[in-house]
């Protein structure tokens, strides 16, 4: 068995009641005075208020950055993505692989998909292509200088995940294409390594009797090539990836395009989520193989890479959600405040310059009712009354001996019986 309460009077009342009630009570109309001075100081007030705060948000909204730099303890893999278009076919490239210090098999980092192509933009994707060749150039130019403009971007534009779109499968083979596109995501430890891109052999196996042998046949290659997309960890718009739309062309067979990158860990502090990425600067060489001069090595196409100790935090300069808010009250608080104070002091000075220069001017003040200040009121017109204390005091008189006459009477009418 349970019991509950309810409440048996009327229900009308307590709607009254909660439209009644306030924490903050209000000083009845007739306790208060309205002057020229207080509704001037009420109308800055609010204007005033009005304009802080709409500074104050542009302010919180345009905040300034600030950069630390802090040691780079996190050891996780990172994502490395790749896209890029060689001028010469699949078959022709004899290695596509990466390796660094780990010395770890070269399948454990994942594998760059091969996909056949024609090396002649169309003039869509050549409009483009160097639309990003063009913006990626200006901003490596002018870094420094727009550096804080890219990342207020980053930090005041929604989160977006760029990923490559998948095109579909050319109906002819890949011998029949002039290029050969190899896209895809490795993942790769944080040590120094290299993605090696080499042509121009291919294995052949040839069986002499009973032995199978394998050797290698040259093919014609070519390391002309164009970087669509090399970047790394979580992908943001603006941050400046110096390879890409980078096109470089090579005329002789035997050259070694390298390509030596310095990656830099960055974190940017947005207002709710954290976006961990990745810069790098990069120094590029081209060098033609000839024994004449002492220059061998493998022909082609090596991205080294090496990791920076410090990462880069960049967070904007500014207070939370909490003490903004905080803030904000404190100005409107302030404001009002001092407004009072301001309305107090004007005040109590004009009263007392009146006076000292104008003293029967302040007594027909303190003679009007409820404390009206002939100052504030319009002239009044002429043979309008104007009460004073003598008339007061007279009517005062008349209505006393009109009192004691009335007695008079009442005592003639109801004579004492002795």
């Amino acid at each position: 068995m349970t019991a509950t309460l309810r409440y048996r009077g009327d229900k009308n009342n307590l709607i009254e009641l909660a439209k009644n009630l306030d924490a903050f009570k209000k000083v009845p109309e007739k306790y208060t005075e309205s002057t020229e001075i207080g509704g001037t100081l009420s109308l800055i007030s609010r204007l005033l208020i009005i304009y802080l705060i709409y500074r104050e948000v542009k302010y919180y909204q345009d905040a300034g950055l600030v950069y630390q730099f802090e040691p780079d303890i996190d050891k996780e893999k990172v994502q490395m993505h790749v896209d890029i278009t060689v001028a010469m076919p699949c078959n022709s490239l004899s290695g596509v692989d990466l390796m660094d210090e780990t010395q770890q098999d070269v399948f454990a980092y994942g594998a760059l998909r091969r996909q056949g192509v024609w090396w002649h933009l169309t003039p869509h994707e050549r409009t483009e292509f160097e639309r990003v060749q063009h913006e990626n150039h200006f901003l490596r130019e002018e870094y420094h200088s727009v550096a804080d403009l890219l990342f207020k971007y980053i930090i005041q534009s929604p989160e977006v995940d760029e990923t490559a779109t998948e095109e579909d499968e050319k109906p002819l083979s890949e011998e029949q294409y002039d290029a050969c596109r190899l896209h895809g995501t490795l993942g790769i430890n944080k040590v120094a390594g290299v993605l090696h891109l080499v042509g121009g052999t291919q294995p052949v196996v040839d069986l002499l009797g009973e032995h199978l042998m394998i050797g290698f046949r040259h093919v014609a290659a070519n390391f002309t090539h164009r970087i669509n997309r090399l970047s790394f960890g979580q992908y943001a718009r603006r941050i400046v990836q110096p390879l890409e739309g980078d096109e470089t062309f090579v005329s002789e067979e035997g050259t070694i395009v390298q390509y030596f990158l310095n990656i830099v860990p960055t974190e940017i502090h947005k207002t709710f989520t954290t976006i961990s990425t990745y810069q790098y600067s990069v120094t590029e060489n081209v060098r033609v193989l000839d024994s004449d001069r002492n220059s061998y090595g493998s022909p082609g196409i090596y991205f080294k890479y090496d990791w920076s100790a410090l990462k880069i935090i960049v967070r904007t300069d500014r207070d939370n959600m909490l003490q903004f808010i905080i803030r904000l009250s404190s100005i409107i608080s302030g404001i009002v405040v001092l407004s009072g104070i301001l309305n107090a002091f004007l005040l109590t000075l004009r009263r007392n310059i009146i006076k000292i220069l104008a003293p029967q001017l302040l007594q027909k003040t303190s003679s009007l009712p409820n404390g009206e200040s002939s100052l504030m009121k319009p002239a009044q017109r002429s043979g309008q009354l104007v009460l004073t204390n003598d008339l007061l005091s007279a009517a005062n008189n008349m209505s006393v001996i009109d009192q004691q006459q009335h007695a008079v009477i009442t005592t003639l009418h109801n004579p004492l019986v002795l």
